[in-house]
């Protein structure tokens, strides 16, 4: 797969297989968010069909570094939404209140820890 910016803020996607490009296509920063939403909803999905491995340790996965987040209303009445912003693409991570204040304390507890040492 071959992503990059394109033009008038859209992001070019392109296929390609054994070095051949396959097709194509541009997105809009929305199209971008949705298509993400959409992957990491069927890798969760999918994780319970997985394997168990003796001794494997699961990886960190990808680091992506948000252009800025904030929070916001969940999808359903008692939830939240940590919104990760990646320039005009925005992806929301709805859940429970109680589970939106455990990180909130954490992430507390981790900005404040240096400063006490």
């Amino acid at each position: 797969m071959l992503i990059e910016s394109a033009a008038e803020g859209r992001i070019a996607v392109g296929f390609a297989k054994d070095g051949v490009l396959m097709g194509d296509f541009t997105l809009s920063p929305l199209d971008v968010a949705n298509m993400a939403a959409a992957l990491l909803a069927a890798s969760k999905d999918g994780a319970d069909k997985l394997p168990a491995r003796d001794g494997e340790t699961q990886d960190s996965g990808a680091l992506v570094l948000p252009s800025s987040f904030s929070l916001g209303p969940g999808m359903m009445p008692g939830q939240e939404a940590l919104i990760l912003s990646f320039g005009q693409s925005h992806l929301a991570f709805s859940m429970p209140q109680a589970t939106m204040q455990s990180l909130g304390e954490s992430m507390v507890m981790l900005a404040t820890r240096n400063r006490a040492q």
